[in-house]
C-alpha cells in the first residue's frame, strides 16, 4: 500500500505538470477547456488525498502486524506459564485439570489460577485492543476513500474540448 501510494504521488505530479501547461493555453473553446481543467484539478486533489490515505492505511497495517506479534508473544508466555503451573487453558480461561491430586498440589494450582489468568487476559486484551484500533482506522479510511472517489467524479463528467 505504501509503495502504491508513492506511485500515485508520482502520477499526480505528472498530471499536475501537464495541467500547468494547459492552464496557459489560449486556443479555441477556452471556456470548455477551463471547465475540463478545473474538473481534472479537483480529481487530482482527490488523487493526492487518496495517496496520502493509502500510505496511512499501509502504516495502520504495519502497526497491526507489530501489535499482533507482541500479542502472540504475550500469549506464548502465558501458555508457558499455564503449563508450568500444571493448569489447563480452555479457550481463554485457565482451569485446573481433572483427576486426582494431592491436597498440596491442588492448593498450589488453585493459588496460581488468578495470576496465570491475569497473564492470559493481558494477552487477550492486547490483541482485542489492536483489533479494535484496526477496525476504527479501517472504517475511517474507507469513508475517506469513498469521499475521494466522489470528489473525483467531476473529471469523468467534464466536457472534452473539440479538436
Amino acid at each position: 500500500m505504501r509503495r502504491e501510494s508513492s506511485r500515485l504521488r508520482q502520477h499526480a505530479q505528472s498530471l499536475d505538470d501537464a495541467l500547468s501547461d494547459l492552464e496557459v493555453w489560449d486556443g479555441p473553446h477556452l471556456d470548455v477547456a477551463m471547465t475540463a481543467i478545473a474538473a481534472i484539478a479537483a480529481s487530482l486533489q482527490a488523487l493526492r488525498a487518496t495517496a496520502d490515505e493509502l500510505d496511512e492505511a499501509g502504516a495502520v497495517l504495519q502497526r497491526y502486524a507489530t501489535d499482533l506479534a507482541e500479542g502472540h508473544e504475550l500469549g506464548r508466555q502465558a501458555e508457558l506459564r499455564v503449563e508450568g503451573a500444571g493448569l489447563l487453558l480452555e479457550g481463554t480461561r485457565v482451569i485446573e485439570p481433572w483427576g486426582p491430586a494431592s491436597v498440596q498440589e491442588a492448593e498450589r494450582r488453585r493459588a496460581q489460577v488468578p495470576e496465570v489468568q491475569a497473564r492470559v487476559d493481558l494477552a487477550t486484551a492486547h490483541v482485542g485492543r489492536a483489533r479494535g484500533r484496526l477496525v476504527r482506522e479501517v472504517t475511517r479510511l474507507a469513508e475517506g476513500f469513498s469521499g475521494h472517489s466522489r470528489q473525483a467524479l467531476p473529471a469523468r463528467r467534464a466536457p472534452v474540448p473539440p479538436r
